[in-house]
């Protein structure tokens, strides 16, 4: 892996989905670089084995758990993590469906599961983002990323254009919904200063993590500050 890009120390994270294999990657190399990080998951992700992989001298970690669909949960742990390392300058949304929930049934969904699916996944992205985007905009700064999957652009993500097997109807909507929402807000808050941009993954992404790590570090680094609700699709 490449040393991290100069000019990150102090510079302080939040990641949203910290307990998911992305979360855990992107969370290691930020650390490594002197990023301070509030590392925030659903509450029923187990907090202790995420504090044995992460953090490195010179990175301050804080740990937060929130309620899913619960706006107030998101905004007490949003601003806790702000208060414990006095700004917030990145936001990583990172969270992943569990593989056991990704494979249900397109068949046997029940509106009660549909819903459920919908709120973990793309409702608390944006519950995420309304209780962060107000830190970054009162500094009129900061660069969020959206970690998707490249199934709301092929159905299934093997390659543009090719359906498989493996697809299932829930995962495009919500993969094309978040994708509406990235657009939607990036267009509103990039003349406050703020970047929006996402990383669409692959069904393998979890071989090749280090492609990931370096989508996201780009976003970061404000090689391209210019962009505006950019996807790179790493099929």
């Amino acid at each position: 892996m490449q040393d991290l890009a100069r000019g990150y120390e102090g510079k302080s994270c939040i990641v949203f989905g910290a307990n998911s294999v992305v979360g855990v990657g992107i969370s290691k190399f930020l650390s490594q670089g002197g990023v301070n990080l509030g590392l925030i998951d659903l509450d029923s992700y187990r907090q202790d084995a995420l504090a044995g992989d992460v953090g490195s001298p010179g990175s301050t970690v804080v740990y937060k758990t929130v309620s899913s669909g619960r706006e107030d949960s998101f905004q007490e742990a949003v601003d806790g993590v702000v208060s414990d390392l006095g700004s917030v300058d990145y936001l990583i949304l990172a969270f992943y469906l569990e593989e056991e929930r990704k494979k249900v049934d397109p068949d046997g969904l029940s509106v009660d599961i549909w819903d459920e699916l919908f709120k973990e996944w793309v409702l608390n992205y944006f519950l995420a983002m309304k209780a962060v985007v107000p830190h970054m905009i009162r500094k009129a700064a900061g660069r969020v990323v959206f970690v998707n999957t490249t199934t709301g652009y092929t159905g299934e993500g093997e390659g543009e254009g090719e359906l498989t097997e493996g697809g299932s109807v829930y995962e495009c909507a919500c993969s094309s919904a978040i994708t509406g929402i990235m657009t939607s807000i990036a267009r509103d808050i990039i003349p406050k200063g703020i970047s929006v941009n996402g990383v669409s993954l692959g069904p393998n992404y979890e071989d090749d993590m280090e492609r990931t790590i370096w989508a996201v570090e780009l976003w970061l680094s404000g090689m391209c500050e210019y962009a505006c609700a950019q996807i790179l699709r790493l099929y």
